[in-house]
């Protein structure tokens, strides 16, 4: 994300241990960072470059309202963070299953949920 003072920020999905007897709990991580850190190269020596999501084009710019943390996971972490704007536009960014995947929501108000993420069924001939 890039605030209108020119910042850039970033979230990740990470784990955080809360309990030592326990699998590590899923949360997020957001953070300012420069620019050099909007690509970054894996191990298998691919490099991967973050662009603007074309689905978000609706909703820049976006003024935000407020914003709030929450763990609807009942892990202990905070692992989604809600934007919700002036104009009851929201943006969700959510660690979700499998672990390290960030999910990004992008709503206006009245608008359906997006069930594009939903897998199509099989047809047999």
């Amino acid at each position: 994300m890039q605030p209108s003072d020119g910042r850039v920020a970033r979230g990740a999905p990470c784990e955080v241990e809360l309990d030592s007897g326990k699998h590590p709990s899923l949360d997020l991580e957001a953070m300012e960072c420069d620019a050099t850190a909007l690509q970054w190269q894996a191990p298998s020596g691919k490099t991967y470059v973050m662009q603007r999501l074309p689905a978000a084009a609706a909703f820049v710019p976006f003024s935000v309202q407020s914003v709030a943390e929450s763990d609807p996971l009942e892990e202990g972490a905070v692992n989604e963070i809600v934007f919700r704007g002036r104009s009851g536009s929201r943006a969700a960014f959510r660690h979700i299953m499998p672990p390290m995947t960030l999910g990004i929501a992008l709503a206006h108000p009245g608008q359906a949920p997006d069930s594009s993420f939903k897998p199509t069924p099989l047809r047999v001939a």
